[in-house]
């Protein structure tokens, strides 16, 4: 039946190209962007799982960069604490050689100068430690958040000659370290350093350093504990956040082999449509014969 009103061919054909054309601007969206999954209508039930995936991937990073941001501010309180360690380690040399009596008046006021100075130098040290300008060695303890409301607290002791006998580091100092009843309730068993006017004086500026010594190391035994705890959080954070990374590849990301197909076979079929769009469209003009 030779008909004009209706060119069925012809709107099959452009229907298919119509179709087709949206096959290939997936496609190719696709591939430029390498994402499977950009729009909702691209998945409806698996795009909120795909971003809900994104999203602990992203926060999981966050924590792991806030925990290597904390090892590094623990690290830097251990390095002023080493530096502290070295100069109590020097008052302690200097408060030995004080004790012995064939030192004279004048080697002793030296001795004696050198170790005042090297107190002023601790706290120096720990007024002037700081990380992203915050004092780290005034015992304030780090909160490290990790994501889901979740933190991790690590204790940061008082470093201040001040603290020694009555600060945090209180429990790590023997009782030996105080002079009086009254300094110890004043909290000032080592912020006035012990002059080493004798042999006496000498022994107990000994005693407070070698107190004090005791103290810092286990302040630093204490901070290497905590640095390796939150470095074995991070390896376990690494691993999370590739797992979630890679959940979220398989179900949201392009396969370049699949897509290249598709587009392969949408750029042949739309070929093959046009042509046939011509030949419908040519095919109507035989009617004009049967009019001569």
């Amino acid at each position: 039946m030779t008909i004009v009103n209706y060119n069925v061919a012809a709107q099959r054909a452009a229907t298919t190209m119509t179709r087709n054309d949206a096959v290939m601007n997936k496609a190719m969206s696709r591939l430029s962007t390498g994402i499977k999954l950009s729009q909702a209508e691209d998945g409806p039930a698996t795009i909120g799982v795909y971003k809900g995936l994104q999203t602990q991937a992203l926060t999981t990073r966050a924590a792991i960069e806030n925990i290597n941001n904390a090892v590094s501010y623990l690290r830097t309180v251990d390095d002023a604490g080493a530096a502290i360690e070295n100069i109590l380690m020097r008052m302690k040399e200097i408060a030995v050689q004080a004790q012995t009596s064939t030192t004279d008046t004048d080697q002793r006021a030296a001795l004696n100068t050198e170790y005042h100075a090297l107190g002023d130098q601790w706290d120096r040290i720990v007024a002037d430690t700081k990380w992203n300008g915050v004092q780290v060695m005034i015992g304030t303890d780090l909160t490290i958040g990790v994501g889901s409301g979740s933190t991790i607290t690590a204790a940061v002791d008082d470093w201040r000659s001040t603290a020694f006998g009555a600060g945090v580091l209180a429990a790590d100092i023997a009782t030996g370290a105080t002079t009086t009843a009254a300094d110890a309730a004043a909290g000032e068993a080592f912020n006035s350093f012990e002059d080493l006017g004798d042999a006496a004086e000498a022994l107990l500026a000994m005693d407070k350093v070698t107190a004090a010594l005791e103290g810092i190391g286990k302040s630093r035994a204490e901070l290497g504990a905590n640095i390796n705890a939150l470095k074995a959080s991070a390896d376990s954070l690494v691993d999370l956040a590739d797992r979630y990374e890679s959940n979220a590849s398989a179900i949201g990301d392009a396969d370049y082999a699949a897509e290249s197909a598709s587009l392969a076979t949408a750029q042949i079929v739309s070929q093959a449509a046009t042509a046939m769009l011509a030949q419908a469209n040519a095919q109507k003009n035989t009617v004009l014969a049967l009019l001569k």
